[in-house]
């Protein structure tokens, strides 16, 4: 046991809690700390100020251009803007947010996961307008419901192309566009309150419609500020974050990046593949990555050697982590890598801390960590009082840098705050805790429905309204398995014919995320229920169980030359999803889009060939998996040399340099041919 973890913080926070009587709700503060204590000690940083909250996101944004104008600032493997270029677009994308969107409303932002989602973000923070990221990979309906439930009369996108279904009187702003050089650059005057809705987040709501959680700069600012201090991030630091930009997490490692100097790298994991991550995490000497437990485990699955060498700080969050992922993250970094564990939600901060070499695994899970100064918290029973040092409950946390409230109709609706002090905000978790001996946080359940997939928060209601709606069905309920597995049970209205389950995947997939999917549908002739009416829980787990054991065999490939790739592909499906058989089509089998990623990259390591990810879906049988393998292997060499290793070309910036619009070019043409800018050295006037 570290003694560096047992220090006064931690007989501060008991002393409080202990000085308090039980059976009413009493907050406990969370005095200041060093939050680089286990950590980074001896790196160089430059350490936040006491007012870094309190100075607007772009005003630090031009300090550190003004710092590192040359510097790369962002690059997506297609586009690269440095400090000064990152400026420039942010800039002139906050005059065309100004033009056609009033002070006070929202705008979209409809990006994959590229350089100028944060130049979208950083546009609309500028002119103090409140973002709404859209996840770019949602169905399209999905995206547009959010569209008009937030009474958006515009959205950024990358390219012409305009959203499916978006309605004709919302304003397309193409990002890359070529702008005029001749707009006006914004005032240092221009006030913008860090207090007020910078941006709005769409999570999994109970009700079964999404719902928007609206954050200040304030709030965000705090985040980095401690994420910051904690880890003693810099000018030299390289950033991969794995996660999406229309999270919290993704908010926070963009602006972690950039408002100190840093390199931002962005990728979509989905698209290029596990492989290629490890090799952008070597070739480019990340520094500084966030994950969840579930993508740790897909791209560390073979200890890969090297890869993540670079590393020097792997933060790791969005669910539970276990002991195993601590385990297998430390055969593959090296032995000075930091691990960070960290517990937040989209409303709040949380806690965090550096997992010592030599902590006990003691409990199921890995401690979240300290609880971070700036809240106050308390942790409460069913009926609201705080519970005995030591025991379990609701955790609430109060504070100004909570959630300003949710977007309703185009307006913020205020979440409850302190009767005494309207400037403190207090939001209830959900999410049951303990304090433990050492004065660290554990998680030990939900007090809802709600559960975290692969780090994307959801509610299980949005599953069972989709269902419900479909004329096939009488009634429909989900639940989620002891293995994290989102599983639903559908009642049809009449006998169901062969294509039922079929057709009711292919409604969940045209209007639902990928979390919401569920893994397995079953179709049966009653929901059981409680005696209270309740649908029993318990009961549908062991009938997915049963099920599950029951599956058909899969039928023995026809001899000939597929032969081979029939038994590597059904090895490699068995070993990804730990079953006997495969048999069914993968999100039936258990799979999801992740497990797909780490299963093709067992494919491609056993036939010795990288595969294109386009022909793999996780509504595929095995058969329709050799069959894609098959294609890749048959393909024309030369179409694939040409894919993998593209012409060059090389692009001469004339006297306004490498600006927004070139960088626009830059990235329709790397479609076609390997972009190369060329940068001169400086010339004297």
């Amino acid at each position: 046991m570290s003694p560096a973890y047992l220090g006064s913080e931690k007989a501060r926070l008991d002393l409080r809690a202990d000085c308090q009587p039980a059976g009413t709700r009493k907050w406990s503060n969370v005095p200041e700390y060093a939050l680089d204590q286990g950590g980074p000690v001896l790196h160089p940083y430059q350490r936040m100020g006491a007012d870094f909250a309190n100075v607007a996101v772009f005003d630090h944004l031009r300090s550190i251009t003004s710092q590192y104008p040359d510097k790369l600032a962002i690059s997506d493997g297609t586009t690269r803007l440095t400090y000064s270029q990152l400026f420039q677009a942010v800039e002139m994308l906050s005059h065309r947010i100004a033009a056609v969107v009033p002070n006070g409303q929202a705008i979209g932002i409809l990006q994959a996961n590229s350089a100028w989602y944060p130049v979208a973000m950083l546009a609309s923070m500028a002119i103090g307008r409140p973002s709404v990221p859209l996840n770019a990979r949602d169905p399209d309906t999905r995206t547009n419901d959010i569209v008009v439930a937030a009474r958006l009369s515009a959205v950024i996108g990358d390219g012409n192309g305009r959203a499916v279904g978006l309605a004709h009187d919302v304003h397309w702003i193409d990002a890359t566009a070529s702008i005029p050089p001749q707009v006006q650059p914004i005032p240092q005057s221009c006030s913008v309150s860090v207090d007020a809705p910078a941006i709005v987040l769409y999570t999994s709501g109970s009700t079964g419609h999404p719902k928007g959680i609206v954050n200040s700069q304030r709030s965000l600012l705090l985040r980095v500020q401690q994420y910051v201090d904690a880890c003693h991030i810099n000018s030299d630091d390289v950033f991969l974050p794995l996660t999406g930009p229309a999270t919290i997490a993704g908010c926070r490692e963009v602006l972690a990046a950039l408002l100190t100097g840093a390199t931002l790298h962005l990728v979509e994991v989905g698209v290029v593949g596990l492989r290629a991550v490890r090799r952008l995490v070597e070739s480019e000497g990340v520094t500084v990555t966030y994950l969840v437990p579930a993508l740790l485990r897909a791209l560390m699955a073979d200890k890969p050697a090297d890869a993540f060498r670079s590393l020097r700080v792997a933060r790791i969050g969005g669910e539970k982590v276990s002991w195993a992922d601590i385990a297998l993250l430390r055969k593959t970094v090296s032995s000075t890598c930091l691990i960070q564990i960290g517990y937040s939600s989209t409303e709040t901060t949380g806690s965090q801390w550096f997992l010592p070499q030599d902590w006990p695994e003691e409990g199921a899970s890995v401690p979240v960590g300290w609880l971070l100064p700036g809240i106050t918290f308390a942790i409460v029973d069913e009926k609201g009082r705080r519970v005995q040092p030591g025991k379990s409950g609701e955790l609430m946390i109060r504070g100004p840098y909570v959630l300003l409230g949710h977007w309703e109709n185009g307006a913020v609706v205020p979440v409850e705050s302190d009767p005494d002090d309207p400037d403190l905000r207090i939001f209830a978790t959900g999410d049951l805790v303990q304090l433990d001996s050492h004065g660290l946080l554990r998680i030990v359940g939900r007090k809802g429905r709600q559960v975290k997939i692969n780090g994307r928060r959801i509610e299980p209601a949005e599953l069972e309204l989709v269902l419900r709606c479909a004329s096939s069905v009488e009634d429909a309920v989900a639940i989620v398995t002891a293995a994290n597995e989102l599983v639903a049970f559908a009642v049809p209205q009449r006998p169901p014919g062969a294509a039922f389950s079929d057709e009711l995947r292919q409604l969940v997939r045209t209007k639902l995320p990928p979390p919401l999917r569920p893994l397995r549908l079953h179709t049966i002739d009653a929901i059981p229920r409680l005696p209270s009416g309740k649908a029993d829980m318990a009961t549908l787990a062991e009938m997915d169980i049963s099920a599950r054991k029951t599956a058909l065999a899969p039928q023995p490939p026809d001899a000939g030359s597929e032969l081979n790739v029939h038994q590597i592909v059904q090895h490699a499906w068995n070993n990804t999803l730990d079953t006997r058989i495969a048999a069914g089509r993968w999100d039936e089998a258990g799979g999801d889009s992740l497990k797909l990623l780490q299963c093709v990259m067992e494919i491609e390591s056993a036939i010795g060939q990288e595969l294109g990810l386009q022909g793999f879906t996780v509504g595929m049988s095995v058969d329709e998996m050799v069959k894609a393998v098959v294609s890749a292997q048959a393909g024309d060499l030369h179409a694939r040399a040409q894919k993998y290793d593209p012409p060059i070309l090389f692009l001469l910036p004339g006297s306004v340099g490498y600006g927004p619009s070139f960088a626009a070019f830059a990235s329709s043409m790397s479609k076609v041919a390997r972009v190369t800018p060329i940068k001169y050295p400086t010339l004297a006037m």
